[in-house]
């Protein structure tokens, strides 16, 4: 993973997929930042090390791009060692690069928070796979799912079962307005969504199963 790597894997040889964060060009030389889910890697192409070819390669990247890239993990110089990143003490140096797959122009930009959080709403739920590629979002859904983990391991402990009960249902119209879905099988049958799970709960109660929660 692109976040894994840290001093210590120093000198081994890793493949790396994900997708392109930034690029920045410097002389001869390009610097990467590759990203998924568990963080973000430099890439460094180096036309010494890493060849031509994939330099001219490298300058086709752009953001969000999916690319694969096959290198060396070496220590950063200490003046380039950068805090703010896990993976700050070390980068990558390219020997193999493949693009998985290229990438239209943004509607807004991943790589700067700031920007992106002050993006309109409307744009970012339209485009909710890019959004949720932030690293924000993803620190967002990485917490919930802890804490839905943590609740469902104590109540586990405790002897509760997990049961999903129906999602669709016959109508019993109640205090709100049904939400009817029509039937393909049997034309002019509509399903509901339940408004409460109560029926559903007193089945299970006088059914034997005494603890359970959803």
């Amino acid at each position: 993973m692109c976040g894994d790597l840290r001093a210590s894997d120093a000198g081994q040889q890793v493949t790396l997929l994900g997708w392109v964060n930034r690029r920045r060009d410097l002389g001869s030389l390009i610097f990467v930042d590759i990203r998924d889910r568990s963080g973000m890697t430099q890439i460094v192409f180096d036309p010494e090390l890493s060849g031509q070819k994939i330099i001219d390669r490298a300058g086709e990247l752009r953001a969000e791009f999916v690319i694969a890239v096959v290198g060396e993990v070496k220590r950063r110089d200490p003046k380039t060692v950068n805090p703010r990143m896990a993976t700050g003490e070390i980068e990558v140096i390219a020997q193999e690069l493949r693009i998985l797959n290229d990438s239209k122009p943004l509607p807004f930009n991943i790589a700067d928070s700031e920007a992106a959080a002050k993006t309109d709403e409307e744009v970012r739920l339209k485009y909710r796979y890019l959004d949720l590629r932030r690293p924000e979002m993803q620190s967002n859904i990485e917490l919930r799912h802890q804490i839905a983990f943590a609740i469902r391991t104590e109540l586990n402990a405790l002897g509760f079962m997990e049961i999903e009960t129906p999602f669709m249902t016959r109508s019993t119209p109640e205090g709100a307005r049904d939400y009817l879905v029509p039937s393909r099988v049997y034309p002019g049958s509509f399903y509901a969504l339940p408004q409460s799970p109560q029926l559903f709960k007193q089945i299970l109660m006088i059914s034997g199963c005494d603890k359970y929660f959803q």
